[in-house]
């Protein structure tokens, strides 16, 4: 394809699989015409039509389409400084594709506090669920809406400040700017693959990074906080415990291998003291044989050497019974010669007969003659011989005993020796280790009082600050109290460390476990993290109906401290009190309807008219003018 555009219609007739063949297409083309809308906001009414921002490739470009999008059907300027305001505004994009009730979706969530509103079932938690998905949550193929073949999920991240997450990709060694593009793509197989800044990433290492990316508040992080193994973590993350926390837990788990090495010694010993007796038979055998590497073959070949000595031997004594003597060769031959001489004297032809029998017998005399000078190697003594045997027969006998070779009986000896020598020497050792021991101990003490003197000291700002936000919160009376109970050693020190609550005078503290209304626990995890503000550097934090069960004046408590919340984070909370979403700096409206028997879900972000409608809707009452001046009342204050 020459162009890297599809019309919305080609575009909603595609596939999933369809429009990811398309990719990647002309960035040369995208840059051109975002160029000239920039140059000639006119061109605007020419692509309207044509494009949307899932036409762009480029994340980048996708953005900068939507926002001159927004401003045109705002009747709003375009250039380069209006469209630059208008993103600096916004600091994190997010895109979903055919996710649940989404078919196409590109949310851009503003700077402070964005309240999420829309009737029940609209698909607002469906936005939040994409969000925790594209941060490493566990999915299925259930996300995928109905007759897709996959889900893609996108959100971009402002990381210039996250210390943290630059420091995960270096580790990942992935190259990053100021902005992160994280992608989540899930197929109707229920596999799914995650890209961040382009790169395929292991589920895990997104994980990790979402956890520094995001913080969600819902149902389930109110049970976590009823957990009290979370108290402890919360607590240092106020203390700002970590290079302190770091130093005990190597302490701690050196002494918990000194530990494991008494426990590993004190089993040994009891094993190799059941087994002494045979322990010492094996030691007693193998070192009674001496043996030595190699011994084996030397053995063998004196043996091999002593029977080629007795061959020899054999042949030299045949060949002295051969040549030597009267009747022997080197006899007859002398007694041919003289033959040959007398008759080749008398009958001249045998004179060449005994003159070729005179050359031919000096040769022979003269091997017979060397021959009988050899003498056999060195010979063995049959009693050397059996002893040999004897030996060879023993070593062997051992092999096959233990089933091993010669080096496997000298190392089985070896450890034989060292087994017999620790049960000999356990006392001694184990005093050594009880006194490495001790000292692990001790170190591991020091630091647990280091930590919990901090967390003491650091728990009584905390808990007068948690009471004051929940004062705030409309809980007056509420008292808030940590408790420390000393316990032995444990991964995080010798702190049991456990919120408590009262949440009326009058009555008792509790364990944030017991008695705890929902709506009293939602109110205690927002002033929490009001208190710690400072020290979370997560920059989103997500609030899933944090006013569920509350009312009235103290719904406008919980805006206000949300709104305060978004003074130092980026906060989304999905709200039904217009309280709450009054006092939000910007509001995102789900809504959903039926196109062609399907459903779909859609989302808005409302200007200051549009979120007059809305807080109509969300009081209950008729689009009247007394209903429209009550709601502009309440976000008066917002656009002061």
């Amino acid at each position: 394809m020459t162009s890297g555009f599809t019309s919305t219609k080609q575009r909603k007739n595609m596939s999933a699989n369809e429009m990811s063949e398309l990719m990647p297409q002309n960035i040369d083309a995208e840059e051109a015409i975002l160029g000239a809308i920039l140059v000639s906001p006119v061109c605007m009414n020419k692509v309207v039509e044509h494009l949307r921002p899932e036409s762009f490739y480029k994340p980048a470009h996708r953005l900068i389409y939507a926002a001159a999008l927004d401003m045109f059907r705002k009747n709003e300027p375009i250039d380069i400084v209006t469209i630059s305001e208008y993103l600096r505004d916004r600091e994190d994009l997010e895109n979903a594709l055919n996710f649940t009730l989404i078919s196409e979706a590109s949310i851009s969530f503003a700077h402070g506090f964005t309240a999420i509103t829309g009737e029940t079932g609209a698909g607002k938690s469906v936005l939040l669920k994409a969000l925790r998905i594209v941060c490493g949550e566990k999915t299925s193929s259930a996300v995928v809406r109905s007759g897709r073949e996959k889900a893609i999920i996108e959100a971009t991240f402002d990381i210039s400040k996250n210390a943290k997450v630059q420091k995960i990709l270096q580790e990942l060694e992935i190259d990053f700017d100021e902005e992160l593009v994280v992608q989540r793509e899930i197929n109707i197989s229920g596999k799914s693959r995650s890209r961040v800044n382009g790169v395929l990433i292991p589920i895990s290492n997104l994980q990790a990074l979402g956890d520094e990316l995001l913080q969600l508040h819902g149902q389930s992080e109110q049970l976590m906080i009823r957990d009290t193994k979370t108290h402890t973590q919360m607590l240092d993350a106020f203390c700002e415990n970590e290079l302190l926390l770091d130093s005990y837990t190597k302490a701690y788990r050196e002494w918990l291998n000194v530990s494991k090495e008494i426990q590993e010694a004190k089993k040994q010993a009891e094993r190799l003291a059941a087994e002494k007796d045979f322990i010492k038979f094996q030691y007693d055998e193998l070192e009674e044989a001496s043996l030595r590497l190699g011994e084996e073959n030397e053995l063998e070949e004196k043996t091999a050497n002593a029977a080629t000595g007795e061959t020899e031997r054999h042949f030299l004594e045949e060949l002295s019974d051969l040549t030597d003597g009267e009747n022997g060769l080197l006899d007859k031959l002398r007694m041919l010669e003289f033959k040959l001489r007398h008759i080749s004297s008398k009958v001249p032809k045998y004179v060449s007969w005994h003159e070729q029998v005179i050359e031919s017998s000096v040769p022979l005399e003269n091997i017979i003659r060397e021959l009988s000078r050899l003498a056999p190697e060195t010979s063995i003594s049959e009693a050397e011989l059996n002893r040999i045997n004897a030996r060879l027969a023993k070593i062997q006998r051992l092999k096959r005993k233990y089933k091993t070779d010669e080096a496997g009986l000298m190392a089985l000896c070896e450890k034989r020796k060292n087994e017999l020598s620790s049960l000999e020497n356990f006392d001694s050792d184990l005093a050594e280790l009880e006194k490495k021991w001790n000292r692990a101990k001790l170190l591991v003490e020091q630091k647990a009082k280091e930590l919990s003197e901090i967390r003491k000291s650091k728990a009584l700002i905390l808990d007068a600050a948690v009471e004051s936000e929940l004062k705030n919160l409309g809980m007056a009376s509420a008292k808030f109290k940590t408790s420390f109970t000393e316990t032995e050693p444990t991964p995080f020190g010798m702190d049991k460390i456990e919120f408590l609550l009262a949440p009326n005078t009058g009555e008792g503290e509790r364990s944030l476990q017991k008695a705890v209304s929902g709506g009293e626990l939602s109110r205690v995890l927002l002033a929490f993290k009001t208190v710690t503000a400072n020290s979370d550097s997560t920059p989103l934090l997500i609030f899933d109906e944090v006013d569920s069960g509350i009312s009235g004046e103290i719904g406008n408590k919980i805006g206000n401290a949300l709104r305060k919340l978004g003074k130092t984070h980026q906060v989304l909370t999905i709200t039904h009190l217009h309280q709450v979403a009054c006092r939000a700096n910007s509001q995102l409206a789900v809504k959903k309807h039926e196109e062609n028997g399907r459903t779909f879900t859609e989302f808005l972000t409302l200007d200051k008219e549009n979120r007059i409608f809305e807080i109509v809707r969300m009081l209950g009452e008729t689009s009247s003018e007394t209903a429209k001046e009550h709601a502009a009342q309440l976000l008066e204050a917002e656009y002061e």
